[in-house]
C-alpha cells in the first residue's frame, strides 16, 4: 500500500502538531500563571514591568491620616470621572456635528465625504472599544474608570484602593484585548 504527497504532508502535521501539544503541556506543568516581574531587566527597569503614573516603584501603598482626607479625595474623584466623561462626550459630539456638516455639504467633494465617514466610523470603534474596556476593568473589581483611545495610543484613568504592578498589567492585558493597542502605547493614571 502506497501513500501519496497529501497523506505524508498530513500525516506529518499531525505528528508535529502532537509534538507541540505535549511540550506545550510539559513545560506549562500545574502552576498557576501569575504575573510576575521575572523578565531580564536593564537600566533599573523590568523589561515588560508595568510603568504606573504617580505611584511609587515599590509597589507600596499610600496610606491616607484621616477618614475626613479620605471622604474628600473619593468626592474630587467622583467629580473628576463626571466631567471627564462629560468632557469627552461633548469634543465627541462636536467632532461628529462637524462631520455631518461635511457630508451635508453638496460643495465638499466625493473625498472630502469619505474622508469624513472613515472618521466617523473610527469615532464610532473608538466609543465601543473604550466601553468594552471600561466595564470590563470595572468588572475586574476597580472601583471607576475612564478609558481614552487617539491615534493609536490609550490613556486609562482609574481608581482604585490600591494600583500595583499585577493591576496595571490586567489593565493593560484588558486595554489591549479590547483595542488591539500595544502595551507600550497604554498609560496608566491613578485618580486619587
Amino acid at each position: 500500500m502506497t501513500m501519496g504527497k497529501r497523506q505524508l504532508v498530513l500525516a506529518a502535521l499531525i505528528v508535529a502538531l502532537g509534538a507541540a501539544v505535549y511540550l506545550n503541556w510539559q513545560f506549562s506543568g500545574n502552576s498557576p500563571l501569575i504575573a510576575t516581574n521575572t523578565v531580564a531587566s536593564t537600566a533599573g527597569h523590568e523589561l515588560g514591568e508595568a510603568q504606573l503614573a504617580d505611584a511609587p516603584m515599590s509597589g507600596n501603598s499610600k496610606s491616607t491620616s484621616s477618614v475626613s482626607q479620605s471622604k474628600k479625595t473619593n468626592a474630587s474623584a467622583d467629580t473628576y470621572f463626571s466631567e471627564a466623561r462629560l468632557s469627552r462626550q461633548k469634543s465627541r459630539d462636536q467632532a461628529v456635528e462637524l462631520l455631518e456638516k461635511v457630508l451635508a455639504d453638496s460643495k465638499s467633494n466625493d473625498a472630502a465625504k469619505k474622508e469624513a465617514v472613515n472618521q466617523a466610523a473610527m469615532i464610532a470603534q473608538n466609543t465601543l472599544r473604550e466601553n468594552n474596556a471600561e466595564n470590563l476593568i470595572k468588572a475586574k473589581g476597580f472601583q471607576d474608570c475612564l478609558v481614552f483611545i487617539q491615534n493609536s495610543e490609550c490613556s486609562v484613568a482609574v481608581k482604585t484602593n490600591e494600583l500595583t504592578q499585577n493591576n496595571a498589567i490586567v489593565i493593560k492585558d484588558i486595554v489591549s484585548g479590547q483595542s488591539g493597542i500595544s502595551y507600550d502605547k497604554i498609560k496608566i493614571v491613578e485618580v486619587k
